[in-house]
């Protein structure tokens, strides 16, 4: 009706270019069909490739939730899809196929992977795009991950193309060639952009670059949810370190942390001609409260056990829980190892002091073992030894006490 409208309303003039048109549009039908059909298949190819790349993403982000079989998380994941209109549903499940997580458009109760699909794949019918990928965490597979897309949105955008064409051809061959350059242009330059961020962030695992979007159209809403999707990966990655990096009981960095940063000051040291210095502490009578007053009154002497210990330190001087009552402080620039004395003591004096829990004064100590790198080890592993060693001579000594690693300490082989 809007079209036979808009002819009526032309001028004459008008109308007969249009039916020129319309005569050169009949006669460049055989073209007009090897382009439609070309554009068809391209467009099919490119919507296939597109929910094979989002299968990817989200497989990948996916992974640990199956892994560790946090269903909240995984659905969360499954989530991002809602940017994406023509994804119809998508589906978690474990190694047997059993439904783990899932996100559908409708209300579709999930239901297992049959064995057939449990294979990683990617089909086109003619009504949907059904892609299935194999879930890994480190090489170990996990679970798997379907797909479908449904193909609605792809004909929408062969039926609009098919008017382009047509407009096109009503106003000329040469006409039409300019303005499919300059359309396609517009139209894959934002797409273009976001291939080479996606490419970026693939290769540099930075998660804080965003897309600029410039429209409210299907291209500027892909945008936004891929700026949305980075957003989540790096919420989840910030979630992630503090788990990987940080002790849960006191919140200070936790053995794995340790050794980074211990390898790192030791490389510092030996490669600027600097000292470090680490020192190993081990809390005295802290397995008696442990069992006595029970395992949450042992937390909460080690959340002060903690807080003492950072109160004491400098600025950039680290502090580490590496195992249930032991500690580390790792000390970089150190420029006389007879400066160290003084804050190792002040140490012991801070733990010394009783601690109120829940009512009750609780005396604990601590014994503390210091060794320096290059004076006694050049490298994180040996100068842990060093001052567990110290530590136990300094326990030896009475407890309350600390000391520097000497090489007597060690007994030598028979």
């Amino acid at each position: 009706m809007k079209l036979r409208d808009w002819f009526h309303n032309q001028s004459i003039q008008r109308k007969l270019s249009s039916i020129t048109a319309l005569v050169l549009v009949a006669a460049l039908l055989p073209t007009g069909s090897v382009m439609l059909g070309y554009e068809y298949h391209a467009i099919r190819k490119a919507a296939l490739e597109e929910v094979q790349i989002q299968a990817d993403i989200i497989r990948n982000n996916a992974a640990a939730a199956v892994a560790f079989q946090d269903p909240v998380a995984a659905t969360e994941v499954l989530g991002t899809l809602r940017a994406s209109p023509s994804i119809a549903k998508a589906m978690l499940f474990l190694p047997d196929g059993s439904a783990f997580a899932h996100y559908t458009h409708a209300h579709i109760a999930p239901g297992p992977l049959p064995p057939e699909q449990r294979a990683d794949s990617a089909t086109a019918s003619w009504k949907s795009i059904l892609v299935v990928r194999s879930v890994h965490l480190k090489s170990q597979m996990v679970g798997w991950l379907l797909i479908q897309s449904s193909l609605d949105a792809f004909y929408v955008r062969m039926q609009l193309y098919a008017a382009v064409v047509i407009l096109c051809t009503l106003a000329g061959l040469a006409l039409a060639q300019w303005l499919a350059r300059r359309l396609i242009a517009r139209i894959t330059e934002p797409l273009s952009r976001l291939v080479a961020l996606t490419h970026h962030v693939a290769d540099q695992k930075d998660y804080t670059l965003r897309e600029t979007v410039e429209s409210t159209d299907e291209i500027g809403d892909l945008s936004q949810a891929f700026n949305t999707m980075l957003s989540h990966i790096h919420e989840r990655d910030v979630r992630l370190n503090q788990l990987a990096y940080y002790d849960s009981v006191t919140g200070l960095a936790n053995r794995h942390y340790f050794k980074e940063r211990a390898e790192q000051a030791v490389g510092n040291a030996l490669r600027y001609g600097s000292r470090c210095c680490l020192m190993f502490i081990d809390l005295d009578r802290f397995k008696a409260v442990n069992d006595g007053l029970g395992h949450d009154v042992g937390d909460e002497l080690l959340q002060g056990v903690a807080q003492r210990l950072s109160r004491t330190l400098r600025n950039n001087d680290v502090v580490c829980r590496i195992g249930g009552d032991e500690f580390a402080v790792i000390l970089e620039n150190v420029k006389n190892l007879s400066d160290v004395a003084p804050l190792a003591q002040k140490m012991i004096n801070a733990l010394t002091e009783s601690f109120l829990l829940r009512g009750q004064n609780v005396s604990i100590g601590a014994s503390i073992g210091i060794s320096a790198c290059p004076e006694h080890a050049d490298s994180m592993a040996e100068l842990l030894r060093c001052a567990d060693i110290a530590m136990y001579m300094a326990k030896s000594q009475g407890r309350g006490q600390y000391c520097f690693y000497r090489a007597d300490f060690e007994v030598p082989s028979p």
